[in-house]
């Protein structure tokens, strides 16, 4: 059995994600983007 491995974001990452969804982009939008998931971005938020 393999072990996965958790992304790790840098804060500047996090940050400019929550910045564009504070401009008015969907988390949804973002997510599909950036390559994210959306509940990542959620709780950043």
């Amino acid at each position: 059995m393999s072990k996965t491995t958790r992304a790790r974001y840098t804060l500047e990452f996090k940050l400019g994600a929550v910045r564009l969804v504070k401009a008015g982009q969907s988390i949804a939008a973002e997510a599909a983007a950036l390559g994210v998931p959306g509940q990542s971005i959620s709780n950043w938020v």
